[in-house]
């Protein structure tokens, strides 16, 4: 394994995920696409699986991660790991119901805005 490679496990309230290795030179979009490709489909995890990279939110030091932010740049917030150093990122899965939600509050908007009407 070179230097620049980081291994990162994703950590999930119902499990985790990984570790995988990741070179320096990731995105954290890159992190999104392998994790959401190595979701497991067994266990409890895989009744979170998301549709898509865009509905997993990644925490690193208590702050979500810019899609557009590489690996290289985290470093020192990863506290600067070593090669056999495991960092760990924390993963909120995007609620499957939000749509829902935004159609329900679409049909609202479109009745009436008073109650006599």
């Amino acid at each position: 394994m070179s230097q620049t490679a980081i291994l990162i496990r994703f950590r999930h309230t119902q499990g985790d995920v990984g570790p995988f290795s990741f070179p320096a030179s990731a995105t954290v979009h890159g992190l999104k696409e392998r994790l959401l490709a190595e979701w497991p489909a067994e266990g409890p995890l895989s009744s979170e699986r998301p549709n898509a990279a865009a509905d997993l939110k990644l925490i690193l030091g208590g702050k979500f991660l810019d899609v557009n932010t590489v690996l290289a740049d985290l470093r020192a917030a990863m506290g600067d790991p070593q090669a056999d150093t495991v960092v760990t990122i924390h993963i909120v899965v995007r609620p499957q119901t939000a749509a829902k939600a935004t159609v329900k509050s679409e049909e609202a908007s479109k009745q009436a805005c008073c109650s006599i009407c």
